[in-house]
């Protein structure tokens, strides 16, 4: 319960006891991050208190997002650098269709919302939490309207979201720790590349081949012609049916001045200026398709050691990935039952900071094995953990560090563990997680706290 307070234990509803009911949620949704509300919360009092919560008009979903920001710049704030990763996904109630307030989303039939989220990720790569967000819904009169976008400003279309929340995260985060922006092909955007006047830093994948400034050259021919640097390899996480694997990168890179967009000619804006790295796969493995990335950057890249952390950063952005995927896979807000938008929203805003603490949790063993446990997990967690695991009442003076923790509770969710199996993944555990909840209940049960010591 004290991370929760913690996460969430300063939202601001106008009412200290939904702020208590709020904490007291997270908390158990968390322990049963894959059950339906019903299941997590075990009782139908319980329940029901939840429907109330989501009802109520005074528990905004931005209330709960800037208490959760608020802890995330907590655990950031004695970083340089912070790596604000953005991408958007789309929540889809198929089970659910008739809740009020939802919107087309581009599969016929098919109705619910966009979530545009913003995750913190240090430059080791762990997840810090969630910096920034945008929930909308398409209204049924856009359909259509596709070839009329490309004449719209840029504030009338939903890719000024890309912009806004690098300005927003750039407003909140303090001056003391730089922020990089990064972003996959759909935050190939112009304007989003003016902002490097500004001071505001970025690393996204290019998704057009645009023409260069006083030139008649394009963009990946130039790079595609500029010195190899080096050749590097990376690990590939699995997805669906196909295995973790390496792929060996090798890199190019050339500084290039960005010709502006024909249509806005006669506004007179300064061509942009960026250094491109180009990442191709030598050799892909049978059946795979071969990685190219056109990397577009604020930072130097001039040689292979300057080039290697763009690309390192750059893979972090499969952890934004990881947590639309723990929100909609492991949580599974797509089958809440709830009538209308604005409760699926605040419902939403709940599992968020669910899903971020099981996405920390996980990359936070990877990435600092031998930190102590009690940095995740609060002191009854892991004294259960380890009776569990070793049969045995004798606990050690010290905790365990966060890898061994991590890997016994993935062993609670089914996790072998043998040579071949790699890290645990996220499904393992959330299993293990609902297992650990159980025991820690009853080891509470079984060693109150003396509160007469």
């Amino acid at each position: 319960m004290l991370w929760a307070a913690k996460e969430c234990g300063t939202a601001d509803f106008g009412d200290a006891r939904l702020t208590q009911r709020l904490v007291s949620f997270v908390a158990e949704l968390t322990e049963h991050p894959q059950s339906s509300l019903p299941e997590a919360l075990g009782q139908w009092s319980a329940t029901k208190a939840a429907h109330r919560f989501f009802s109520n008009e005074k528990v905004t979903g931005k209330a709960i997002y800037d208490s959760h920001r608020g802890a995330t710049l907590d655990n950031m704030q004695d970083q340089s650098m912070i790596l604000a990763v953005q991408d958007t996904t789309i929540v889809t109630f198929t089970l659910h269709r008739k809740a009020e307030g939802l919107g087309p989303i581009g599969q016929t039939g098919l109705s619910g919302f966009f979530l545009h989220s913003c995750l913190a990720v240090s430059t080791k790569g762990v997840p810090q939490g969630i910096l920034a967000h945008r929930l909308w819904t398409r209204s049924t009169e856009d359909k259509g309207k596709r070839e009329l976008r490309r004449q719209r400003p840029l504030e009338d279309k939903e890719s000024v979201r890309w912009i806004d929340v690098t300005k927003e995260v750039r407003t909140v985060v303090p001056d003391t720790t730089k922020v990089m922006m990064v972003g996959d092909r759909e935050s190939d955007i112009f304007d989003l590349f003016l902002l490097a006047v500004n001071n505001h830093d970025f690393l996204v994948r290019a998704a057009w081949d645009r023409r260069l400034h006083d030139s008649d050259d394009h963009l990946w021919h130039v790079v595609e012609n500029a010195p190899v640097l080096g050749q590097t390899t990376i690990k590939v996480p699995r997805r669906d049916e196909r295995p973790e694997r390496e792929a060996i990168l090798t890199l190019q890179a050339a500084t290039v001045t960005l010709r502006t967009p024909h249509h806005r000619k006669k506004e007179n804006l300064a061509p942009p200026t960026v250094n491109a790295l180009l990442v191709r796969e030598q050799s892909p493995q049978d059946g795979e398709p071969p990685i190219e990335w056109m990397l577009l950057t604020t930072l130097p890249i001039t040689t292979f050691e300057e080039a290697l952390p763009c690309l390192t950063w750059y893979t972090y952005r499969w952890r934004i990935e990881r947590y639309h995927y723990i929100l909609k896979s492991g949580c599974q807000i797509e089958k809440l039952q709830l009538e209308t938008k604005d409760r699926l929203m605040r419902a939403l805003a709940v599992y968020s900071i669910v899903a971020s603490r099981l996405l920390r949790l996980t990359y936070q063993a990877r990435e600092t094995p031998e930190a102590p446990c009690t940095e995740a997990l609060r002191e009854s967690e892991w004294q259960a953990l380890y009776t569990a695991t070793h049969k045995t009442t004798v606990l050690p003076e010290q905790p365990p560090n966060m890898q061994t923790a991590v890997l016994w509770i993935a062993k609670l969710g089914g996790f072998l563990g043998r040579k071949s199996d790699g890290n645990p993944g996220l499904k393992v555990l959330w299993r293990g997680f609902r297992r650990l909840h159980d025991l820690t209940t009853m080891w509470e049960i079984l060693h109150p706290p003396n509160i007469y010591g």
